[in-house]
């Protein structure tokens, strides 16, 4: 997984557990502003763990179609999939924003694979696949 062209593995890591879906309508309900708040401090840390993938040759931006492929890995099993899956929108609203997509409408984005891992922290991995 997450092999590009040649030996090149277009990846990062965020090294953060990101919201559920139930946080972020919880935000929402209790104040629109902290709710736009949490959105732009989210995607503020996402873009920290883009640029540090840039700076070490992990990341490049793309111009052509792609596939992203998600490694959600969380410590605990209390957060149902589809609140773990909701933040994907956090991180291809990052990726668009640091210049790693172009847009992360149909045209660029064929398709987000997602993967849970049990693990002993929490973390996110983003790859970057199949670009043509």
């Amino acid at each position: 997984m997450g092999e590009g062209k040649g030996d090149q593995v277009n990846h990062f890591v965020i090294e953060q557990k990101l919201p559920s879906l139930n946080e972020v309508i919880g935000s929402n309900r209790a104040n629109r502003m902290m709710a736009a708040k949490q959105k732009r401090e989210i995607q503020s840390d996402i873009l920290t763990y883009i640029r540090l993938a840039c700076l070490n040759g992990d990341l490049v931006p793309q111009r052509k179609r792609c596939t992203v492929s998600i490694t959600w890995h969380e410590r605990t099993k209390k957060r149902d999939v589809d609140n773990i899956q909701s933040a994907q929108k956090f991180v291809l609203d990052a990726m668009v924003e640091g210049g790693i997509l172009k847009d992360d409408s149909r045209k660029y984005v064929a398709q987000i694979y997602h993967h849970i891992v049990d693990d002993d922290r929490d973390y996110v991995e983003v790859y970057i696949n199949d670009c043509t």
